[in-house]
C-alpha cells in the first residue's frame, strides 16, 4: 500500500534525520487535507500523551517537514512524525457529502429509522455524533467534534411525512462555524 510505504522507517534512529521532499509533502497534503478525520495505527511511545490504535482525530495540517498536525477526540493535539507514526484517513468531505445525498434520496419508515440508518453510516467516524430533534419537521445531526475545517460540525435535516408516517428528506445541510485560515498560531509581535 502506498501510505504504509510512505511511512516506513526505523522508528527512533532516524526521528530527527528524516527529511521530506517537495513531492513526499505534496503528496502526504493531498492524502491528508485539513479537516479530514483519521484514525492512529501506531504511535511511538509518548510518556505524557496515552493515544492507542483506532483513536480518531481531526487533521489541523501537515507541515513542512510532513508532520500531521492532529486534534484528537480525546483530548489531545499531536502530530504524526513522518516515517515513525502511522494513520489513515478514514473520512474526507467529499465522502461525507456522498452518503449525505444517498441518505437524501431515501425514503425511510420512521425518523427511527433514519437516525439509525445515519449512526449506521458515520458513527464508525463520528463516535459522538447525536441527534437533536427541532421543532417542526426537522432534525439536527451533531458531529460531535470538529471536521472540514468546521467547528460544531453538523446536517441540519428538514423532513416531510405522508399520510403513513414515512419519511422524506427535503433538504440536508451541512453546518458549523467555519475556522479561519488553516491553522492559527499565537505569534508575539515585535514592538516596532
Amino acid at each position: 500500500m502506498f501510505q504504509r510505504s510512505l511511512w516506513d522507517g526505523s522508528r527512533i534512529g532516524e526521528r530527527k534525520k528524516t527529511v521530506i521532499s517537495n513531492a513526499e509533502r505534496i503528496v502526504l497534503r493531498n492524502m491528508y487535507p485539513p479537516g479530514c478525520r483519521v484514525e492512529l495505527e501506531d504511535m511511538e511511545a509518548d510518556p505524557y500523551v496515552k493515544l492507542s490504535p483506532g483513536d480518531l482525530g481531526t487533521v489541523q495540517f501537515v507541515d513542512d517537514g510532513g508532520q500531521i498536525h492532529v486534534s484528537w477526540d480525546c483530548g489531545y493535539s499531536l502530530a504524526m512524525v513522518f516515517g515513525v507514526d502511522h494513520c489513515k484517513c478514514v473520512m474526507r468531505e467529499e465522502r461525507l457529502q456522498e452518503i449525505l445525498q444517498r441518505i437524501q434520496a431515501m425514503p425511510f419508515e420512521s425518523l427511527e429509522k433514519m437516525e439509525r440508518y445515519v449512526m449506521e453510516k458515520l458513527s464508525g467516524v463520528f463516535p459522538k455524533i447525536s441527534f437533536q430533534k427541532k421543532e417542526g419537521q426537522e432534525v439536527f445531526v451533531d458531529m460531535g467534534v470538529a471536521a472540514f475545517m468546521k467547528k460544531g460540525l453538523g446536517v441540519a435535516i428538514q423532513y416531510e411525512t405522508d399520510s403513513q408516517q414515512h419519511i422524506f428528506i427535503k433538504k440536508m445541510e451541512m453546518q458549523g462555524q467555519d475556522i479561519k485560515g488553516k491553522f492559527v498560531f499565537q505569534m508575539q509581535q515585535k514592538q516596532r
